[in-house]
């Protein structure tokens, strides 16, 4: 087994974990998870990734174009998490009994193990 494929998968699945986690409570609103707070597009440009490294031949990497679709998907995932936690930070700030949940630094650190597959894929057995 290819050494990109698990790790992606297993980031994908603390990605779906985020999503349902708080990423912040405010006061009046109480907690929002990542789907409540529009955090769930992350999914959309690592579905190509995970179903690269679901399906094909599980012995072999990538090639060189396939790895590099693969990272391009997997970092602007990256970003859109990195925006998100920076919404759920600026939510926060200046809310006395605003705070900040797990689920948006999940989030990020998720998909930080989902570019570190993807990055993999390119490593030849």
């Amino acid at each position: 087994m290819h050494a990109f494929r698990p790790v992606v998968l297993v980031g994908a699945v603390f990605v779906a974990l985020a999503l349902v986690l708080p990423f912040v409570t405010l006061p009046v609103a109480g907690a929002v998870d990542g789907i409540s707070g529009d955090a769930w597009p992350a999914l959309i440009p690592i579905a190509p990734v995970v179903l690269n490294a679901a399906l094909g031949d599980w012995s072999r990497g990538n090639s060189r174009l396939a790895a590099t679709a693969v990272i391009v998907l997997s970092c602007s995932g990256l970003l859109f998490a990195v925006r998100k936690l920076v919404d759920a930070l600026d939510a926060v700030r200046g809310l006395d009994e605003g705070t900040l949940g797990p689920g948006a630094l999940v989030l990020v650190a998720a998909l930080s193990v989902v570019v570190v597959g993807a990055a993999l894929s390119l490593r030849r057995p």
